[in-house]
Formats: C-alpha cells, structure tokens, sequence
C-alpha cells in the first residue's frame, strides 16, 4: 500500500448503503457531456483531482457518474463516480470497482451530500455485482476518510505496518480504533 493512500474496502455481505440526499439537493446520474462535464471539470480542479472528465467518463459504469444539484439554482455541486478498475496497478483487489472523484463544492459541504454521493456509487458498484468495492483516499484528506469510515467501509490491511497507519488516522480523527473492523484481502 502507498504510504500516501488508505485504501477502505466495502464489507462482504454489508447491505448496500441507502442513498439519503439532504432536502433541497437532487441526486441524479450523469454522462458528464454538456453542462454536467464543465460543472464536473470545475468540481474536480476544485478538489485538486488530476485527472479530467474524459478520462473519469471512460472509466465510469453505465450509470455510475452522479451529480449532485441544488434545487433552487439547478447548479451541480457535488460529484462522485463508480468505476471499473479491477486491479488498481496491483492485485490485491480482483474484479473491483472503486469510487472515484467525490467532490463537494465547499459552499454546500457538511449537508450530507458526500455520504449519499459515496452511498449511490457504492450501491451502483454492489448491484452491478463486483466482488471487491474500494476507494483510495490520499492520508492527508481526513474528512474524506472520517466520511468512508462513517458509511460503513473498513480499513484495508495489507501488510502489518498498515495497522499502524490506520491506528494513526483513527487518532488524528479522535475515532476509537478496532483491528478487528480491518479487512485483509
């Protein structure tokens, strides 16, 4: 495992999430053409995401790219995708799927609106049937491990020095830390 990414791995046999979108939001899917891939394109630049749509729209299931939009102003302002990346440059994670580009412009953060885009893409992954559904979330982006964790996925154990790791951002998040919520794969 890089020791700049945490890999979380979604539980085997943990029901899909429910998709919650916080009132005065919609949550809808999106082929990222048109006015969807320049709010996308924004969004993204936004979170510091390197790549750009086209290369999120060719790896995005049918489906699988959700936008989110405030209601009183038909604006998108936030983003997530469910992706086909079946080994990731490695093979610890065989037939996965993965999220991929969760962005929530910061002027509508803390409604909600990352947890129900990472609860559809994450269902998109499940119903589509993908053995190994994961997200790799840079170390220093606390808030988006806090919110991973928080929905249900687990830490990804893949050696043993990744347990102190892991250890190390459950203190950095004051969140109890339990080697037994860690998945091997």
């Amino acid at each position: 495992m890089s020791e700049d990414r945490r890999y979380l791995l979604w539980p085997d046999g943990l029901r899909p999430p429910d998709v919650d979108v916080p009132e005065g939001y919609a949550l809808r899917a999106s082929s990222l053409t048109g006015r969807d891939r320049e709010a996308v394109e924004d969004l993204l630049e936004t979170g510091g995401w390197e790549d750009g749509v086209a290369a999120l729209r060719d790896r995005a299931l049918p489906n699988g790219a959700f936008v989110a939009v405030e209601r009183a102003t038909n604006a998108v302002v936030g983003t997530c995708s469910a992706i086909h990346e079946p080994d990731a440059g490695d093979h610890y994670f065989p037939f996965g799927g993965a999220l991929s580009s969760l962005v929530v412009d910061p002027a509508h953060r803390r409604e909600g609106l990352g947890r129900a885009l990472a609860a559809a893409a994450t269902r998109r992954l499940l119903d589509a049937g993908y053995d190994s559904v994961r997200v790799g979330v840079r170390t220093e982006r606390y808030p988006a491990l806090a919110l991973f964790l928080n929905a249900g996925y687990a830490p990804c154990i893949l050696d043993d020095s990744d347990v102190g790791r892991w250890r190390d951002v459950f203190d950095h998040l004051g969140l109890p830390f339990d080697p037994e919520r860690c998945i091997r794969p």
